[in-house]
């Protein structure tokens, strides 16, 4: 496997493992729980509580990748400053097993992980309002065309993830 357009970032000094945490098998409730407030004076109402969650524990897991990718170079005595547009750098078995971990069906960047944060932020943004259902979903479909347009073709967790997302989206829709 190889990494390519690796862009400028700030180095990091000491080294650590990343161990992932986790999830526990039971199903979490979701984030986002709507409730309807009697506020006719206030503009347009999301839950700024969980849509501040949410930002938390995308930042978490976008760090434990990040920290994967500068430990990556480290080893290679190489740093992110260092690199130069197009330059590709081979990936160890060590960063390629703290990926799988991140990844994988119980990781904070799995299918499942991920679609659950991105559908929690959607509902906490619209305030729990379905009738805002066909915004949100045309504004997942621009990120994910965003996404494509960066990287070209997008993996298969992505068009999974895609998909899930797609899916909890409707069985909100359905649900009373």
């Amino acid at each position: 496997m190889k990494i390519q357009k690796i862009h400028p970032t700030t180095s990091i000094v000491k080294p650590e493992k990343i161990v992932p945490e986790k999830k526990a098998k039971e199903k979490e409730t979701p984030a986002a729980i709507y409730e309807k407030e009697d506020n006719k004076n206030i503009g347009h109402i999301y839950d700024k509580k969980t849509v501040d969650k949410l930002k938390k524990e995308t930042e978490r897991a976008y760090s434990s990748l990040r920290r994967i990718v500068e430990y990556l170079l480290i080893r290679q005595g190489k740093s992110i400053h260092q690199l130069k547009e197009g330059e590709e750098v081979e990936v160890d078995e060590q960063a390629r097993l703290e990926v799988q971990d991140l990844i994988g069906p119980d990781g904070i960047l799995g299918v499942e992980a991920v679609s659950q944060r991105i559908v929690d932020f959607a509902i906490a943004l619209s305030g729990g309002d379905k009738s805002k259902l066909g915004a949100l979903r045309k504004a997942i479909d621009e990120g994910f065309k965003a996404a494509e347009q960066v990287l070209g073709e997008l993996p298969e967790i992505s068009k999974e993830t895609y998909n899930r997302i797609m899916e909890k989206l409707d069985a909100w829709e359905k649900d009373e």
